[in-house]
């Protein structure tokens, strides 16, 4: 056997023992489904803005759960970590809310999430993840919202400001870490409609977690225009809809918008059309202003 030179030696050792990067797609029909559409909390430090305790939440995913009627989302405006502007904003959004106004997300009037509360959309419809060699793409079912990430190690001199940003990464072990800047600020960083700057700074860090069975999201968030001080959050990813899951165990009939049985990719489609109940007084879908071609 040819002995091989050190330097070709040493890079054949270091190939042998570097970590295999995760893989979060196994099988065609992999796919990640939420444990909540609010933010956990981190173990300690700022945190992200919850749901107001004197006004518990029964959301929609509950309610099909359960039966319980469904109350619509309710901010704790007083979480520290808002700039006093921020703070407003989601009190003016809780006095819509308690005068009877609907609370319609931007899903509903076909706008895209942003990449923040595009990771909390993916309950009852999942959240694909297409690993290329220079490129993951995340895709929600819901509505078909994709968003890029290039495996390179810098953003853009001067990215377009868009809806979802510019988002680079790599992998640290097993671990996808994404960092996206350029944000417009026309989108929230959770269900609540907490807003944000084109300041905004996120640094996303996925994992598989229980042996792969599920998946964590951890979240750094940065952007002094909103928020007094750097906040950390995270989300868990189940392979199946809990609710669905578990009424099959039950042997109750009850619809599920999505299985992995049905997948890999269904189609679901934003219904854009300005009659629909959806649209009520003060809300709108986007009109192009000008042809695309």
């Amino acid at each position: 056997m040819p002995k091989l030179p050190l330097v070709a030696l040493a890079a054949t050792l270091y190939a042998s023992s570097a970590p295999a990067i995760p893989n979060f797609a196994p099988a065609p029909s992999s796919s990640w489904y939420s444990y909540s559409r609010e933010w956990m909390p981190p173990v300690n430090g700022a945190g992200p803005v919850m749901q107001d305790k004197a006004h518990p939440r029964v959301s929609n995913d509950d309610f099909r759960a359960t039966g319980k009627q469904p109350t619509p989302p309710f901010a704790d405006a007083n979480n520290p970590i808002l700039q006093p502007w921020a703070a407003d904003s989601l009190r003016k959004v809780n006095a819509g809310t308690l005068s009877g106004r609907p609370f319609v997300s931007q899903l509903a009037t076909c706008r895209p999430l942003g990449a923040l509360a595009f990771v909390l959309s993916p309950m009852t419809r999942p959240m694909f993840i297409v690993q290329a060699p220079k490129e993951v793409m995340l895709i929600n079912e819901s509505f078909n919202e994709v968003r890029h990430v290039y495996l390179t190690d810098r953003h853009e001199p001067d990215p377009k400001r868009s809806w979802e940003g510019d988002s680079v990464g790599h992998y640290e072990g097993d671990t996808l870490v994404i960092d996206t800047i350029g944000f417009n600020d026309k989108t929230y960083v959770d269900g609540f409609r907490t807003p944000h700057t084109t300041q905004l700074h996120v640094i996303e860090r996925f994992h598989l977690v229980d042996g792969g069975k599920e998946l964590q999201l951890d979240v750094h968030v940065e952007d002094p225009g909103a928020f007094t001080t750097p906040w950390n959050a995270m989300m868990r990813y189940r392979k199946f809809e809990l609710v669905a899951q578990r009424a099959k165990q039950a042997g109750v009939q009850l619809a599920a918008l999505a299985t992995p049985e049905e997948g890999p990719l269904n189609e679901a489609i934003c219904a854009d059309s300005p009659n629909s109940l959806m649209f009520l007084p003060g809300y709108s879908v986007p009109r192009a202003g000008t042809p695309d071609f």
